[in-house]
């Protein structure tokens, strides 16, 4: 493999994975944007906390191995 197609390959494969890397960014800013606006708006620590216990319940339905979470 020459030096030319070596260089172009590693310049794609970082290029599509800052562009998964943005998109990720952005996926995670506007679901916190919607639970801050939706998720209890006027008492930010009850939102905070239904937030962890949402998340938690998510990870552990999705894995069932929640002594991996604490």
């Amino acid at each position: 493999m020459s030096i030319k197609k070596r260089t172009s390959t590693f310049f794609h494969l970082n290029l599509h994975i800052l562009i998964d890397i943005i998109g990720a960014v952005l996926v995670w800013r506007g679901v916190w944007v919607l639970a801050d606006r939706y998720l209890f708006p006027d008492h930010p620590d009850i939102s905070a906390v239904v937030s962890i216990v949402i998340g938690v319940l998510i990870l552990y339905i999705e894995d069932r191995k929640l002594k991996e979470l604490l």
